[in-house]
C-alpha cells in the first residue's frame, strides 16, 4: 500500500459507525469546534477541520490555513503593558541547605545519645 493511501484511525468492534457523512454532519461538527474556540458561528477553518475529522485526510484535500489570533500577526512580538515587579531579597540570608543539614546532624546526635543511656 502506498504511503499516501494509508489513513490512520481506530478499529472499533461493536459499533455501527457514522455511515455516510452528510453536509449537515460537517456543519454540526464545525459548530462544535467553533464553540470550543469561544465563537458562536463557525468559519471556513472550522468547516475544513470538521470535514477532516469526519472524513479523514485525503491526498486531494488541501491543508487548512493556520488559525490566526485576531488583531495580531505571528511575526509581531508579544508585548506587555505592565510594570516590572520589584526584586525582593530573602528575609533570611542564611544558607538554608546548610542549616537543614546541621539540624539533621544535631537530631541524629541527640537520638544516638538517647540510645546509649
Amino acid at each position: 500500500m502506498d504511503e499516501a493511501q494509508r489513513t490512520e484511525g481506530k478499529i472499533l468492534s461493536g459499533t455501527e459507525g457514522i455511515g455516510t457523512v452528510s453536509p449537515e454532519m460537517i456543519e454540526q461538527r464545525a459548530r462544535e469546534i467553533a464553540r470550543s474556540d469561544g465563537r458562536m458561528q463557525p468559519n471556513d477553518l472550522d468547516r475544513a477541520s470538521a470535514r477532516e475529522d469526519l472524513i479523514g485526510a485525503t491526498s486531494t484535500s488541501e491543508k487548512p490555513a493556520t488559525r490566526k489570533e485576531p488583531g495580531r500577526e505571528w511575526g509581531m512580538p508579544l508585548v506587555s503593558s505592565g510594570e516590572k515587579a520589584p526584586t525582593v531579597a530573602p528575609e533570611d540570608e542564611d544558607n538554608i541547605p546548610e542549616k537543614l543539614i546541621q539540624e539533621g546532624i544535631e537530631e541524629a546526635d541527640h537520638d544516638q545519645r538517647k540510645r546509649t543511656k
